[in-house]
């Protein structure tokens, strides 16, 4: 595993790696990664790291810019990404010793650039996965969320501790109103409070959870399970999977068909794989060893 160079990094495809940061006061400009975020890929799986364990990998300005630069690396190059943390920490939130004056004037239509690098985690064409080594706390709870699996560590916990600071979870709150019961994310929103990695498996936040020291071993075999299929049909099946769930039913079936003329015009996969089947080569999910 190894990453490409920083002569080789490519930008295309995603907008605003110069904006100003309205939630910090400051300016971020997306640089190479290497530093703050770890990028490694293996075949067509990358795994992201963030790399600041002595700050419970805290997003700070350069951490983000970092993780714009990763996503624009393994864009093309990567089916699956998964993300992960050093340290005890996934992801403990934004680095609020960066946080800008709060007397400081917010403009109605000024950027947000954290929701603006999760809808960058959105649109990618990579699936991603969320193994959670630790802590996942505000800003670390809306990438669990926007990622579409997630494996947990038992040691695993999270929470939003924004009406804590006076604040309400900008970011988080809707990713986990929008994934959860009400009244279970009323909870997590009203009282602050952790909930450990079992109650976020039970409540949906997390897809199962898993002895800490298999983590990654987990992590691993669901990408190395995902990625052996056609990146255009996980591609526009990601896509599906987030749009699909903001449609009523009747447009949710049109849409679906849409999906798939699309993916017919544009990969041989479908063809290929029944042609598979009717030989007996059954692909996962097919057959009955499935």
């Amino acid at each position: 595993m190894r990453c490409r160079s920083p002569s080789s990094f490519r930008h295309e495809g995603f907008p605003h790696t110069t904006i100003d940061r309205e939630g910090f006061g400051t300016s971020m400009t997306a640089t190479e990664y290497g530093r703050d975020i770890l990028f490694e890929k293996k075949g067509t799986v990358g795994w992201i790291t963030f790399n600041r364990p002595q700050k419970r990998n805290a997003i700070s300005r350069n951490l983000e810019a970092e993780l714009r630069a990763a996503l624009a690396d393994a864009k093309g190059n990567c089916n699956v990404l998964v993300l992960t943390g050093n340290g005890p920490a996934f992801c403990a939130g934004v680095d609020l010793s960066e946080m800008a004056d709060p007397a400081e004037r917010h403009y109605a239509h000024g950027g947000n650039s954290w929701g603006e690098t999760n809808e960058i985690l959105r649109r990618h064409p990579a699936v991603t996965i969320a193994a959670v080594n630790g802590y996942a706390l505000g800003g670390g709870l809306t990438l669990t969320n926007n990622c579409e699996l997630a494996v947990a560590s038992d040691r695993a916990q999270f929470g939003m501790p924004e009406v804590g600071f006076g604040m309400f979870p900008g970011l988080a709150g809707p990713a986990t109103i929008r994934r959860i019961a009400p009244k279970h994310a009323a909870q997590m929103i009203l009282t602050a409070a952790r909930i450990d990695a079992t109650t976020a498996e039970r409540w949906g936040i997390v897809n199962e959870v898993v002895p800490h020291e298999r983590l990654l071993e987990r992590a691993d075999e669901l990408s190395q399970q995902i990625a052996k299929f056609d990146p255009v049909v996980l591609d526009y099946s990601k896509k599906a999977i987030h749009d699909i769930e903001m449609l009523p039913w009747a447009e949710a079936i049109t849409y679906g068909i849409y999906i798939g003329a699309a993916l017919r015009a544009q990969t041989t996969a479908a063809r290929d794989g029944i042609e598979k089947f009717l030989r007996g080569q059954p692909d996962p999910g097919q057959g009955a060893n499935a």
